[in-house]
């Protein structure tokens, strides 16, 4: 149970990392990317309550491995959708910086 409180908690970093997007990136572009990660990160937390509350997840390797070899449908699109949406905007963040503005 220890390491899903540690999944718990990277949830709530990622949702910080998306607010400092929000603030990094200019007006439309910002709030787009932190929308995507905020929803993303909700779908995969709730999710991940629900295969829980199945019992199916009792460790943080069990969730790894749940996403891994996509016993769970739903959590690896979740997990996926939260990875694609960080990926394009610290991608977006660099191309911005790169560009001098």
């Amino acid at each position: 149970m220890k390491g899903i409180l540690l999944f718990a908690g990277l949830l709530l970093a990622i949702c910080a990392t998306s607010l400092g997007i929000n603030a990094a990136l200019p007006s439309p572009d910002g709030a787009l990317f932190a929308i995507a990660i905020l929803l993303s990160a909700a779908f995969t937390a709730v999710i991940l309550c629900i295969e829980l509350s199945d019992g199916r997840i009792n460790d943080m390797g069990d969730v790894i491995r749940m996403i891994e070899t996509g016993q769970s449908l739903r959590l690896t699109l979740a997990a996926y959708g939260l990875g694609c949406a960080l990926a394009a905007s610290m991608t977006v963040l660099v191309y911005c910086e790169l560009l001098g503005g």
